[in-house]
């Protein structure tokens, strides 16, 4: 499946995805990390898929 017009790739939504399945565990407490991480991993997934939308190609 092509990428086609400024849709982000399959690479971001992973990425992304990781990130925020970080966060979510970090929240619920699955998983001990430290707020640091929890918080930056939330505005960093967002941040990415937000630049990926708006940069063609990325």
């Amino acid at each position: 499946m092509r990428n086609s017009g400024k849709a982000p790739t399959m690479a971001v939504y992973l990425i992304s995805l990781v990130l925020f399945l970080v966060a979510v565990a970090a929240h619920f407490g699955l998983v001990r990390v430290g707020e640091p991480v929890a918080s930056w991993s939330w505005i960093g997934g967002f941040a990415l898929l937000l630049i990926a939308c708006r940069v063609k190609g990325l």
